[in-house]
């Protein structure tokens, strides 16, 4: 069987992106937001396929199959069935429904007259598509359980079951609108967040809370069933019935009105968001007690918007009841993009030859000329250290922010060493320092430690690769004071372990600041401010450089300060 290129694509639905893949093999993903500036973006993703084009040296001519990440006639059949379900109560959804519906109808002639493309395109359910994104990136070689998470994909929230034999066997579902990513969507709405995009402020703020005082009241909420299910008690909820209204007035009679901002963030909700982060937890935990029991498998495979969860990840961990934990550094709609291509190569074309990810570099990589270009374009006065790993470590120790936009742009929604904010961990003002003065954000979201793997063991109490930061662990009781500004309230990080294999240039940099300090890690936060996405030209760079409180910034190998050397 000849090989194939792949283009997936993920639009209309939220955190629209493109991937190209030869085969099983991904060679280029990139989010639209990147590019329009638009968080979230939902736009047909024209500048993250040309960008990926570019990465690969391919052209359009070269795509053999492009794949959507949902089955548009599946989701038009749940919809109807959904609203005869619950007619009366749905006719407040219907009218979205059927115009969501008509546009994913479509779909085919949008891509064939925007794309000039007359090849196969081939139609993915949402969640196999998710399933395949972790799975067939992963570096298991056995069978393996796995959960698929979100909000919702053409009718089903959460899928349960394992991959055997490269064949993907779903055991149980839960379907709309008993949804956990939607209670936590309501729930941020509640606590006055932007529902889709501000998830992990209430994960952050959750900390901060008590889970005692409400957790009785979310457990009548939220029930657990047999086979590893779950369901709502909809009363609560305005979510399954109308559009953009996600909570009922008897929520708020239990829990208090909804906070409206910029209302101060008080005891209650900080109690609140307690409480939801622990029924998300002990869901989590009922659906990995049955499929623990259920096969007995020692890897667990998770994708879906809700896996972003890093606080239930690391919890999963600690209770041992999987060996090995997997999950995409893009593991919300974003993967999709190359998770449909994946279904198809392993499950449709049943191709067996796998190709697990190095690491999350997949966007495309600006040259030197293009860096010296933007600093010239804007400018600067720059040099060009004889080690700029050396250089940046020396900067931070020092209590300097930097800037740090390095090789290819990483995929996914957290900053993983190539356009990061680095600060100096070991400072007990620069949490403050760094949401203030240049994150612009909430003074309760922490800030997650990039450490050396070889010395992780030494600082966190969990002994466990995480290089995509998606697992918190305790910080050790006795470091907790040495880096203050990376353990959060309750005495957790948020990891990210760094090695020479994921990334050379980001370890040699955190290894020089080891050297100088003898504190083996270093602050990393996205290179953007609140609202914005991550960077992804030079120019992007420079702009955020110049809009806040970084004080230097390393491009490729430049060094920029904003005031003359």
């Amino acid at each position: 069987m000849s090989e194939k290129y792949y283009l997936g694509l993920n639009y209309i639905g939220h955190d629209a992106s493109a991937s190209i893949l030869k085969d099983g093999e991904l060679l280029a993903s990139a989010m639209e937001e990147r590019f329009t500036r638009e968080k979230k973006s939902r736009d047909f993703p024209i500048n993250a396929i040309q960008s990926c084009l570019k990465q690969t040296h391919l052209s359009l001519e070269d795509i053999d199959i492009i794949t959507f990440y949902f089955d548009t006639k599946l989701f038009f059949e749940k919809k109807l069935e959904y609203i005869a379900r619950y007619y009366p109560r749905s006719m407040g959804l219907a009218k979205n429904f059927l115009d969501t519906a008509y546009v994913f109808e479509g779909v085919k002639k949008e891509i064939r007259e925007k794309l000039d493309f007359l090849g196969e395109i081939y139609f993915c359910d949402h969640h196999k598509a998710h399933i395949a994104s972790t799975y067939f990136l992963s570096n298991f070689k056995e069978d393996c359980a796995f959960i698929s998470i979100d909000g919702l994909g053409e009718s089903k929230s959460t899928v349960l079951g394992e991959v055997k034999d490269n064949q993907i066997h779903e055991v149980s579902y839960v379907e709309f609108p008993h949804s956990l990513g939607l209670l936590y969507n309501a729930l941020t709405h509640y606590l006055g967040f932007n529902a889709i995009s501000d998830a992990g402020k209430v994960m952050g703020l959750s900390s901060y809370g008590d889970p005692e005082v409400y957790i009785n009241d979310f457990r009548k909420i939220v029930s657990f069933g047999h086979r590893g299910t779950f369901k709502f008690d909809l009363d609560y909820f305005a979510y399954p019935f109308m559009r953009n209204v996600w909570i009922s007035n008897l929520f708020e009679d239990k829990f208090g009105k909804r906070r409206i901002f910029p209302e101060e963030l008080n005891e209650r909700y900080e109690n609140v968001a307690a409480g939801l982060q622990t029924i998300v937890e002990e869901t989590f935990d009922h659906m990995c007690k049955f499929l623990n029991e259920e096969y007995d498998h020692k890897n667990l495979c998770l994708a879906g918007g809700v896996a972003l969860n890093s606080v239930s990840n690391g919890k999963l961990i600690e209770k041992g009841y999987f060996k090995n934990i997997f999950i995409p550094p893009a593991c919300g709609d974003d993967g999709l993009s190359f998770g449909a291509p994946l279904y198809h190569n392993f499950c449709v074309r049943k191709r067996t030859k796998r190709y697990p990810l190095k690491n999350a570099f997949m966007g495309y990589e600006y040259t030197d000329e293009e860096m010296l270009r933007a600093i010239q374009k804007f400018n600067f006065r720059h040099n060009k250290p004889d080690d700029i790993c050396e250089a940046v470590a020396r900067l931070v120790s020092s209590d300097n922010i930097v800037g740090w936009y390095q090789g290819r742009m990483e995929m996914g929604p957290r900053a993983l060493g190539n356009r990061s904010i680095l600060a100096n961990p070991m400072n007990p003002n620069m949490k403050d320092i760094v949401n203030s003065r240049v994150k612009f954000r909430e003074p309760f979201r922490p800030f997650a430690p990039s450490v050396l793997r070889e010395h992780s063991k030494e600082w966190f109490e969990v002994d466990y690769p995480a290089p995509y930061m998606l697992f918190v662990f305790k910080v050790k009781e006795d470091k907790r004071k040495l880096v203050p500004a990376i353990t959060h309230v309750d005495g957790t990080g948020r990891l990210q372990t760094v090695t020479k294999e994921f990334n050379p240039k980001y370890h040699k940099m955190i290894d020089s600041f080891r050297k100088i300090t003898g504190v083996p890690m270093i602050l990393n936060t996205s290179f953007n401010i609140k609202g914005e996405p991550i960077v992804e030209s030079p120019t992007d760079a420079i702009r955020c450089f110049l809009g806040n409180g970084i004080d230097y910034l390393a491009l490729g190998n430049y060094l920029v300060k904003k005031e003359s050397f």
